[in-house]
């Protein structure tokens, strides 16, 4: 499964956080700055305005008697720091030392602080006898400290509720990969079924349309196939029948050579359209391979050198048996035409892996280049066109093969290394 960072949704989740962070950020400057504006231009001008007017009546030195009536009656703090010690109205004298300062400007001369301490927040005045601090007697209410934690969890809640969301909206591309894998393997009879009205269920809709089409354009291609390898047996046997009148024997071998051939050729192409057609059934029943795979070395090649190895067991399968026996003697037709004189005979070998029976025919011949391969296997495929004559067939036997096994939910695999030979391997579900 592709990891979710690389997933479309979780890009898209990842583009809101960070926009959500960016907007943050800029409106937190905005209102900063429009916090310390509103201060510098309204607020501060105040507080100077009226620390001015308590410096002014409790005069320099200052009258602490004065100090203490002002802090009742205007229901402030005042503390003063001079230089024969600290004097407060409220309970605890201020520390200036330890005083969080959020800012410090001058105004005529004088420097000012604005700051916080234990609660409170503070207007400093630097004068030049003593220090004058006013404040509030009421403490900054702070809920208790888990209310702090509210803005995060709605933050995360609402990033979550998008991430579900966007998973939702983007749920369809996960059906239409799917369904186009299948479409794209082979399986041209699947539907993609996207039950929404938007760009997706256009899009699904093309895609089973197009799917139509290309069904309808092989089962066309199908049926012509089909007809003209009927049409063809007639006029076949016809020629068949008037070679053999021929008085020239060379002449008469050169042409029952390329009639049977030609036959081959129509008997192959009508048993693969028989296997892919879509309603083909095969028809399967309990077989010893062992038993079957003996009949075809023993009477199809009959006088041909072929090793046959076998357990002493059966190994049963379901399998069609007539189609288990056309891949056999088409595999080992090919080992044999492929196997140059002097070379040891090709070998065919029955044995059971797991859950699946295993048919290996090994020719010592001359072996196939790597490129040509994973194309061995596809219709009318030849490595080297040029041995056409030398060694028969156009290209069909192994692919009628492939699907033979896959039609009974098998495999065939093709390794060959160039002057060691060439191995296919048939794995047959049992």
């Amino acid at each position: 499964m592709k990891p979710r960072r690389h997933s479309l949704s979780g890009r898209l989740v990842a583009l809101f956080v960070i926009t959500a962070i960016a907007f943050v950020l800029l409106v937190g400057l905005s209102i900063g700055n429009a916090f310390r504006s509103h201060f510098q231009d309204t607020v501060r001008p105040h507080l100077l305005r009226y620390l001015q007017y308590i410096q002014a009546d409790i005069g320099a030195p200052p009258n602490l008697a004065r100090a203490e009536q002002l802090a009742r009656e205007l229901d402030v703090e005042i503390h003063i720091h001079g230089p024969d010690g600290a004097w407060s109205s409220g309970p605890t004298a201020l520390d200036l030392t330890h005083m969080q300062v959020h800012r410090r400007f001058t105004n005529n001369n004088v420097d000012f602080e604005f700051g916080a301490w234990d609660d409170h927040e503070y207007l400093v005045a630097h004068l030049p006898q003593y220090t004058l601090a006013l404040g509030t007697t009421t403490t900054r209410e702070r809920g208790p400290w888990h209310w702090r934690l509210v803005p995060l969890i709605v933050l995360l809640v609402i990033l979550a509720l998008l991430y579900h969301g966007t998973r939702r909206l983007f749920a369809p591309i996960e059906i239409l990969k799917t369904g186009l894998a299948r479409i794209g393997a082979g399986d041209l009879a699947h539907r993609i079924y996207i039950k929404r009205r938007d760009e997706f269920g256009e899009l699904a809709g093309s895609v089973n349309r197009m799917a139509e089409d290309i069904q309808r354009m092989l089962d066309a291609k199908r049926q012509l196939l089909l007809a003209i390898s009927h049409e063809l047996r007639s006029p076949l046997t016809r020629a068949k029948v008037a070679v053999e009148l021929l008085d020239d024997a060379q002449q008469r071998g050169d042409l029952s050579r390329d009639l049977n051939e030609m036959e081959k050729l129509i008997e192959e192409l009508l048993e693969t359209e028989r296997l892919t057609a879509r309603h083909d059934v095969l028809n399967k029943k309990r077989t010893s391979l062992n038993q079957l795979a003996r009949t075809v070395v023993n009477e199809t090649f009959a006088g041909r050198s072929i090793q046959f190895l076998a357990p002493e067991h059966d190994i049963n399968a379901e399998v069609d048996e007539v189609r288990v026996r056309l891949l056999l003697k088409n595999l080992l037709d090919n080992a044999l035409r492929h196997t140059p004189a002097g070379a040891p005979a090709p070998e065919l070998q029955l044995e059971q892996r797991d859950q699946y029976a295993v048919l290996t025919i090994t020719d010592h011949g001359t072996g196939i280049e790597p490129q040509h391969l994973p194309h061995l296997s596809e219709p009318f495929y030849r490595a080297d066109a040029a041995r056409l004559r030398a060694t028969g067939g156009y290209g069909l036997g192994l692919y009628l093969c492939r699907v033979i096994a896959e039609a009974h939910g098998g495999i065939l695999q093709i390794d060959s290394k160039p002057g060691q030979g060439t191995q296919v391997r048939v794995s047959l579900p049992i």
